[in-house]
């Protein structure tokens, strides 16, 4: 009698759970405005969200063919706007940015209170002052001067020598172009470098990537909170709050370090600038706009170091993969810099317009597969319009990017790599407002210049030294990536060889 009631129980539960989200999902569907975007067909309840669980970003673009640039998904009980093309995005994140630049509130992202940070910071008076700070920090510890070169320098050299190292041999680059990367980051934020064998700067790094695949895998959590106490989903979100939670104890160490060593006229890094602008804060009895607070370190100093990471590694494991399946191309970006800077030393950045096929390399690897193809959510802080479409208040807005950078009425043949697009008659880069990979507008990626100068030295320390190819008899690379926040390449191994001369 009592399995009897148990089960009763859980069937009434059931039921009511579900008329309760039915009834959601109608009074959701009923306060649309009536010039909504429209929506491809779903499914009862999950609305479009099985649809994209595998290469969102393909099936966002095919849908954009049927619907316009402009058009909503139902994602369980709520809608989402997503923006495709030029014309639209530039329309919503820059001519209409103060609708458009807010973020949407996320179960995955609240639960680690990512809105003390900046990314996901809600679009404001707060958020802004962040921004101040985050480009004003980055500009005084060297981004974009000789003192933040060299520091990139000396991972491109160290990175040089890890693959002589393999003498020829394959091996998977992404591991070890990440450590570099991260090591840049590592002296930004923390002040210091690590050894690519440390086992708490490794695990951190596994950390992040598997932080970057679980923000895609664990999606649906944001729409349906409950699933979190289901199998399956409630593993994710277990390993979501652990990964947030180990992060916090590898940052908490180096914040408590910084503490005990901190000297206001000695600032070494990213968390000396935030302990300085709580210090002027506390002097100033609270007279300052600026929202740093002890909370909001770890977040800041996580931001940097896992975005800043990710996007440029990334970038660079795409390049050396398409220039080693486009080996001709490879050729003349080494002639080029044979020809004007020769072998010996890395070509500073302020040189880098001499050197236009090597710059039109990294464009084109940033076109051709867009590191971050969704871009991060944003939400509509205000009843807006769009394209002739009214959307109301707090609706979270999907930026496509990779509808921009694969559009055949700006690229022609979009899927094929090459970097003479971006070359115009007189061999001079050019860079056509339908190229945005680190998005536009207000929200536009803060490291954006550090990432660029990262990009250019890394990729022309390595170019000048080796040649790239894939190892005789490998099969051809699958080349659709794996999504996660960002879409990386499918593991792959090459060959570096040495360039004698």
């Amino acid at each position: 009698m009592e399995s009897i009631d148990l089960t009763t129980a859980l069937v009434l539960v059931c039921s009511f759970l579900l008329s309760l989200l039915c009834l959601r999902t109608w009074v959701g569907q009923r306060g649309r405005p009536d010039k909504f975007p429209p929506s491809p067909p779903g499914l009862p309840l999950l609305g479009n969200l099985l649809y994209l669980t595998r290469e969102p970003q393909l099936q966002l673009t095919a849908w954009r063919r049927r619907y316009g640039d402009v058009f909503s998904l139902r994602m369980g009980p709520q809608d989402v706007v997503v923006v495709n093309g030029c014309a639209a995005i530039r329309e919503a994140l820059v001519m209409k940015g103060a609708h458009f630049s807010d973020r949407p509130s996320l179960l995955l992202t609240n639960v680690c209170d990512c809105k003390e940070g900046l990314i996901m910071a809600k679009y404001g008076k707060k958020w802004k002052s962040f921004r101040r700070f985050g480009l004003s920090a980055l500009r005084h510890l060297g981004v974009g001067k000789n003192k933040l070169e060299s520091i990139i320098r000396h991972e491109c050299m160290a990175l040089v020598t890890c693959f002589k190292d393999k003498d020829g041999r394959p091996f998977q680059v992404s591991r070890i172009i990440q450590s570099a990367v991260c090591n840049i980051i590592a002296s930004i934020v923390l002040g210091r470098r690590f050894e690519s064998d440390d086992p708490d700067y490794v695990e951190e790094i596994e950390r992040v990537d598997r932080f970057f695949q679980l923000f895609l895998d664990a999606q649906p959590l944001n729409f349906y909170p409950a699933l979190r106490h289901l199998p399956g989903f409630r593993g994710m979100f277990k390993e979501w709050l652990e990964i947030d939670h180990k992060s916090g104890q590898w940052y908490g160490k180096f914040i408590e370090e910084h503490k005990e060593t901190f000297d206001p006229n000695n600032i070494r890094d990213l968390i000396d600038m935030c302990l300085l602008e709580i210090e002027k804060n506390g002097r100033e009895k609270n007279g300052s706009d600026t929202y740093v607070t002890e909370v909001t370190i770890r977040h800041i100093a996580s931001e940097f170091f896992d975005a800043g990471s990710e996007t440029s590694t990334t970038t660079l494991c795409w390049a050396l993969l398409y220039l080693a399946l486009n080996p001709a191309w490879q050729r003349k970006v080494q002639e080029e810099l044979d020809t004007v800077v020769g072998s010996d030393e890395i070509p500073p950045y302020s040189r880098r317009e001499e050197l236009p096929y090597t710059e039109a390399t990294i464009l084109e690897s940033q076109r051709i597969r867009t590191t971050v193809p969704l871009s991060v959510p944003h939400c509509t802080s205000s009843p807006t319009s769009l394209q002739g479409y009214d959307i109301p208040a707090h609706t979270q807005v999907w930026v496509n990017l990779w509808s921009v950078h694969m559009d055949p009425a700006y690229w022609s043949q979009p899927d094929t790599f090459d970097p003479g697009r971006f070359l115009d008659d007189n061999g001079r880069v050019k860079v056509p407002e339908s190229f945005m990979p680190f998005s536009t507008g207000r929200r536009i990626c803060l490291g954006e210049q550090l990432a660029k100068m990262e990009l250019f030295l890394f990729l022309t320390s390595l170019l000048q030294k080796f040649t790239f190819k894939l190892p005789e008899g490998a099969p051809k690379p699958d080349l659709s990536g794996e999504i996660g926040a960002t879409l990386l390449p499918k593991p792959y191994k090459i060959q570096a060889i040495y360039r004698k001369k």
